[in-house]
């Protein structure tokens, strides 16, 4: 039987925005076993108009009917998060790594079905510190949002039934940690400071700490902290530098898709 082949069908649009250009891909069918996808953990098969960003780029596309997607020959120049969403879906990201390139191998992404218990927080990718950051920082090339302050806080409720369950703070994605361990695994490039971790609280109570970049960290939240049917809140607080300084330096770092999942 004859294959058929689809041709490409691939659409770059700029648009000048308050936020820069603005990059819109078409999606590509090219053959399954050629193309980026986005599958479904339980079924095994490609999940349709499933939205593809990269937000440190602006650039954004969907999937098509077969959860193939195509990506623009971008260079990685440093950590950069690639995000994908679907209604009906936990929110996914990935930390695409210095020196790749996003056309060079196909790649295979899985995506897990969202419970009613989820609680989404954010899937907003999120600048913290203070907009004062050396160019040797973790990702500082790729840093365009403006930052939000030193800290981001969240209220939200949970149930009663939260107590009976193992509840944990999940981080998508987090780039720009100067942390003293991040130095030593090379994830940045300053020489003579680092910063202390990041700090997550839960309704004003320390929980945990992060000290390296990367995707899907999870914080477990104690059950007797829980306020349940009431208003809970988690709290992120960023670094500061550890070096000698005459002002407080806050570490400037970017996170994305925050949510609370219960097992």
């Amino acid at each position: 039987m004859k294959r058929t082949i689809f041709t490409l069908l691939l659409a770059i649009f700029m648009t000048n925005t308050a936020y820069g250009e603005i990059f819109t891909g078409g999606v590509s069918k090219v053959g399954e076993q050629e193309s980026n996808r986005v599958i479904d953990s339980d079924t095994k098969q490609g999940v349709d108009f499933a939205k593809v960003t990269i937000p440190q780029k602006k650039y954004y596309t969907y999937t098509d009917a077969n959860g193939n997607f195509n990506l623009p020959a971008i260079k990685i120049d440093s950590p950069t998060i690639l995000n994908v969403e679907k209604e009906g879906y936990r929110p996914f990201s990935v930390t695409i790594n210095s020196g790749q390139s996003l056309s060079s191998e196909p790649m295979k992404i899985t995506i897990v079905r969202s419970n009613p218990t989820d609680i989404a927080l954010d899937s907003e990718i999120l600048h913290l510190g203070d907009n004062n950051f050396s160019k040797n920082s973790a990702n500082a090339s790729d840093f365009k949002l403006k930052s939000i302050g030193p800290y981001y806080s969240k209220d939200f409720i949970m149930t009663n039934n939260a107590k009976q369950s193992s509840n944990y703070l999940v981080i998508g994605s987090i780039v720009g940690l100067d942390t003293k361990l991040a130095k030593s695994m090379g994830q940045n490039r300053i020489r003579s400071a680092y910063s202390s971790p990041a700090e997550i609280y839960f309704n004003g109570r320390m929980i945990g700490q992060l000290h390296v970049n990367g995707d899907g960290q999870r914080i477990k939240i104690p059950n007797n902290l829980i306020r349940p049917d009431e208003r809970n809140q988690i709290t992120i607080k960023t670094g500061q530098n550890l070096m000698p300084s005459d002002h407080i330096d806050y570490d400037d770092i970017e996170i994305m898709n925050l949510s609370i999942l219960s097992e």
